[in-house]
């Protein structure tokens, strides 16, 4: 019996940890080698140079009988034919139970394959024989001719780079790359089985009619549509009042004798008003019965505004704009396509506002605009029912082409259940995080938040040494980083961020981050900023360190959420019921990226790039470094999707 790479690499690991080395030790002692050398060479992935590899023999004192054979140029070249062998056929390739006399022999093929002038066909006769010599079923001359090229066996790195042209197409068709090669080379029509991978041609999409049948509702009136029928306004209005009545008096209380007195209300009458607070959709950070309610009087009056009860001409504007919501509804169930669903929640006034401004700017970008795409935007319609309005959703992800994900402030269960929806139907999903971004300082906090933690630590001492401490992260760089460039605009560049930015952000519900006397003019602020984005209103005396640090901590808030999404969250991956490929989110951080990706989605032109991990091959987006395709390394894993998901 022959010995094979992996039979070598587990002596090496054995031998090493008789001497309680670590690899970084015995890489050293052995003669400064790379590390790397010998990880690969235990984990039976790849075979080191011949003279690395006489050093390790010498140096841990191995077997010659075992050494000698991978030292010869023949069958170090064998070894790394076997590996890339193995990443075609997703099998584990070796010669283990091969006689002398026939390992000579596929070393001999194998060098007559690789370096040699032969012609394609000739190639593809030798390749087919060398499968022979290990049990693998050789390759169809359709699959062949598809991915090797005539300069795919000019040498090493060239075949391998053939192989991984295959496994960037496999790992987007199938759960495994054993099923792929077995499936793409015992078809009859391999054309037909890799056609949803052609580039589309989207003149069907330019050629549509226009369609312009949504009536516009307008950003002032979006809110009108979070409310519960206009009819049933009149049932609740003495509850309102009553509410109105008690907010008002506890803000009159607090400004007398202060925050801590609270406790001196009744509790009976604080769970009452607790219980109305709920029921209205308050937005309190705490409720009356909770140790930390403490509101300052400013806000307990914003909120009586809010929740106050709608007088006539309120509730005929209610009534109007929800009845425009219910016949868009009644447009975008009868829409003859729907190429785009925006998955979304929307429960304070920013949301709609955030919602409807970016799906209005993501459907006039030049890339998608003469496309004429058929899209859901749920700030545009309205239904009271909350059934139909789940009914509703439900289809629009069924009819839809594409799903956008927008990444809130906070997310809930039924926008993560459309993402995961969407994801096991095959469909891509792009999830859009906002980001900082202050052109006039040259400021964007995603690209800052890619950097590494030493280039951010470098640019932190750059701009302010005494602030660099050993014990910060990247996170904690990227902070003091934003902090310090935004103290160095003007009150007027900040004014336009925070114009720009609110929305998105929710900044007007982050009045608790103030002190509790500056709340109410920060509030009012804000609120004159929203009205007047054009001749912005100075920022008040003593408020602009916190409006800074606000928007800092909104920033770093999504940067920490959208590297969640590109690498950890749970919804990241998920598999599509009926093939078992492990479906991929595309995390875009503007609109124009967004754009281009959901162009390219259509198209089927993403720019993608195969990446062979530890643990995992995983297909890479390269423009947002997302990871759309995975496939496990895991042996048992790996043969149970084969399994479960074999034709």
């Amino acid at each position: 019996m022959r010995h094979t790479l992996a039979d070598l690499g587990f002596l090496v690991r054995a031998f090493r940890e008789q001497r309680e080395l670590t690899q970084e030790q015995l890489a050293k002692l052995a003669g400064n080698l790379p590390r790397s050398a010998v990880a690969h060479l235990e984990q039976g992935l790849r075979l080191p140079t011949a003279d690395h590899l006489r050093v390790l023999a010498k140096y841990l004192a191995l077997p010659d009988a075992l050494v000698a054979p991978f030292l010869r140029p023949t069958a170090a070249r064998r070894v790394d034919f076997e590996a890339e062998l193995g990443e075609l056929s997703g099998q584990e390739v070796s010669i283990a139970n091969l006689d002398d006399e026939a390992s000579h022999a596929v070393e001999g093929a194998i060098s007559a394959l690789l370096g040699a002038a032969i012609t394609n066909p000739q190639a593809f006769d030798i390749l087919r024989e060398i499968q022979v010599f290990y049990g693998i079923r050789p390759v169809s001359r359709s699959f062949f001719d598809r991915y090797f090229k005539a300069d795919a066996f000019q040498s090493m790195n060239q075949f391998s780079a053939a192989v991984q042209r295959y496994q960037s197409e496999a790992i987007r068709l199938f759960p495994t790359f054993m099923q792929a090669y077995e499936e793409m080379n015992r078809t009859n029509n391999l054309e037909g089985l890799v056609s949803a991978l052609k580039i589309r041609v989207l003149d069907d999409y330019r050629d549509r009619a226009p369609w312009n049948r949504v009536e516009v509702i307008d950003e002032g009136s979006l809110r009108d549509l979070g409310y519960i029928a206009a009819a049933k306004l009149d049932q609740e209005r003495k509850e309102r009042e009553e509410l109105v009545k008690w907010l008002m008096e506890m803000s009159a209380f607090i400004q007398k004798n202060g925050p801590a007195a609270i406790a001196e209300f009744k509790p009976k009458r604080r769970r009452e008003m607790e219980s109305l607070l709920r029921k209205f959709g308050s937005r309190l950070s705490h409720g009356p019965m909770s140790s930390l309610f403490s509101p300052a009087p400013e806000e307990l009056e914003a909120e009586a505004s809010r929740l106050a009860p709608k007088d006539e001409t309120d509730r005929a504007r209610i009534a109007k704009t929800q009845a425009v919501g219910l016949r868009n509804l009644s447009q975008y169930l009868a829409a003859d396509h729907m190429d785009v669903y925006v998955a979304t929640s929307m429960r304070d006034d920013s949301d709609f506002v955030s919602v409807n401004r970016f799906v209005q700017q993501l459907f006039e970008h030049a890339e998608l605009k003469p496309l004429k795409l058929r899209f859901f935007n749920p700030t545009q319609s309205w239904v009271e029912d909350r059934i139909a309005k789940g009914l509703v959703e439900a289809l629009m992800l069924r009819r839809s082409s594409a799903t956008i994900y927008m990444a809130q402030k906070g997310d809930t269960f039924g926008k993560d259940s459309e993402a995961s929806v969407a994801l096991g139907q095959g469909k891509p999903v792009i999830v859009y995080v906002p980001k900082l971004v202050v052109p006039e300082l040259g400021l964007d906090s995603s690209s800052l938040a890619m950097s590494s933690e030493e280039s951010l630590r470098n640019m932190l001492r750059s701009i302010d040494p005494e602030e660099v401490s050993p014990t910060m992260d990247q996170e904690a760089l990227l902070g003091a980083i934003l902090n310090r460039r935004l103290a160095a605009a003007s009150s007027a560049q900040i004014g336009l961020t925070v114009a720009k930015h609110w929305a998105d952000f929710g900044l007007d519900g982050e009045a608790a981050r103030f002190k509790e006397s500056e709340r109410g003019r920060y509030l009012e602020w804000l609120r004159e900023v929203r009205r007047s984005p054009e001749t912005l209103p100075p920022i008040p005396e003593g408020l602009r360190t916190e409006i800074e640090t606000t928007l800092v901590a909104n920033a770093v808030r999504f940067e920490r959420r959208a590297s969640l999404f590109r690498e950890k969250h749970p919804l990241a991956l998920q598999v599509i019921l009926s093939t078992g490929v492990l479906n991929g989110i595309l995390v875009a951080r503007s609109v124009e990226s967004c754009g281009v990706l959901l162009r390219k989605v259509f198209e089927n032109s993403l720019d993608l790039e195969l990446v062979r991990g530890e643990d995992s091959y995983r297909l890479i987006e390269r423009t947002t470094q997302s990871t759309i395709r995975v496939i496990s390394k895991h042996s048992l894993l790996a043969n149970a999707f084969a399994s479960y998901y074999a034709n």
